[in-house]
């Protein structure tokens, strides 16, 4: 079974209103190996109070697949040893721009999720708020953690917090992923029950769905689109004021 990959950010109606830029980033990539795929994806929400949250959030999420992507083609297995090395570097790539730009550390504060998916096993990592999801083969969707959210409402962790990474989460899954979803913050409401902490399931089944069904290049290219205007749409943006991102990935059909 192949991939099929749609993914797409959309700024928040505050940050319009605001003057802002989107702050949130989303990269990933699809590898072949022989007659295998190899998916990475990274998302990173900057931190609203930061004053290079967009510079901190580009960075993190373009040079994690970069190198993680490097690795990969060396032929080197993704580990957690590997992924706790890739969150030391990006801390040391976000002290060079604040040393850079004359600004404390706190100015590219930003969070940072990720998941690589190989044919048999996956390994997940995080840090910050966010949600990363996965299909259980039961048709059930289940979310690797809960957010990190700190003690108060719209606070959390950030990559620049710990240079330790005490904060870091990272989970190795010794089996298949068929379907992933990846989100920022600004999703979250409309995604988790904060109630029961389940995933609100009609949400991500109708989005699953029409990705399931699209079967050429050209349909996936269609519905990326449609996920962008949908992101931007009014029925989103009266629920949520703040940036969004959105990655979603399927190996299965609706055949």
């Amino acid at each position: 079974m192949k991939w099929k990959i749609i993914g797409e950010k959309s700024i928040g109606t505050s940050h319009i209103q605001s003057g802002k830029p989107c702050e949130d980033s989303i990269s990933y990539n699809l590898i072949q190996e022989n007659d295998k795929e190899i998916l990475l994806c990274c998302l990173s929400d900057g931190a609203g109070s930061a004053k290079y949250a967009k510079d901190a959030s580009t960075l993190a999420t373009t040079k994690a697949v970069e190198e993680l992507t490097k690795r990969i083609l060396e032929n080197k297995r993704i580990d957690e040893s590997f992924i706790l090395t890739l969150a030391e570097l990006l801390y040391e790539e976000l002290v060079i721009l604040a040393k850079v730009s004359s600004a404390t550390l706190n100015e590219y504060s930003c969070t940072f999720l990720g998941c690589v998916l190989y044919e048999d096993s996956s390994i997940f990592f995080q840090i910050g708020d966010g949600i990363i999801i996965r299909e259980d083969g039961c048709g059930n969707y289940t979310t690797i953690w809960l957010p990190q959210n700190g003690e108060y409402s719209n606070t959390t962790t950030f990559l620049i917090d710990d240079s330790f990474f005490g904060n870091l989460k990272i989970q190795k899954l010794d089996q298949p992923i068929n379907e992933i979803a990846l989100t920022t913050d600004g999703l979250q409401m409309l995604i988790l029950n904060n109630e029961t902490n389940n995933i609100h399931k009609p949400f991500l089944y109708e989005l699953f769905k029409w990705l399931r069904l699209a079967d050429t290049p050209e349909k996936t290219n269609i519905l990326s689109k449609k996920l962008a205007e949908y992101l931007s749409s009014e029925k989103i943006n009266t629920r949520t004021d703040d940036d969004k991102t959105l990655f979603l990935a399927t190996r299965l059909s609706n055949d």
